[in-house]
């Protein structure tokens, strides 16, 4: 049996776009600083977080103190993932191979 896997990477994915929404995104991200792929994150997380406030009927207070421990509990397991590595790291036993 494996051990789960407890990764959180960015991953890319494609989509389809009006082009005259694609160029206000870009227009947006030239003017602020920022990537595109930042300003369409921000746009979901803001749209998402108002999704979840419609349907919990939560206040910003409460949708912050739910995503931060949301993100401290990404960060515990990602603190197990790496403690389980060393562990298994340092408890296997290695062999060296002799060729002769």
């Amino acid at each position: 049996m494996g051990r789960p896997k407890v990764e959180n990477k960015k991953e890319t994915k494609s989509f389809r776009v009006d082009p005259r929404l694609w160029k206000l995104v870009q227009a947006e991200a030239e003017t602020s600083g920022k990537r595109t792929t930042d300003v369409i994150t921000e746009a979901l997380a803001r749209h998402l977080g108002g999704v979840i406030r419609g349907k919990s009927d939560l206040d910003n207070a409460q949708l912050v103190h739910f995503l931060t421990r949301l993100d401290s509990v990404t960060k515990e397991l990602g603190d197990m993932k790496g403690a389980l590595s060393q562990y298994e790291s340092k408890s296997r036993k290695r062999v060296k191979k002799h060729t002769g």
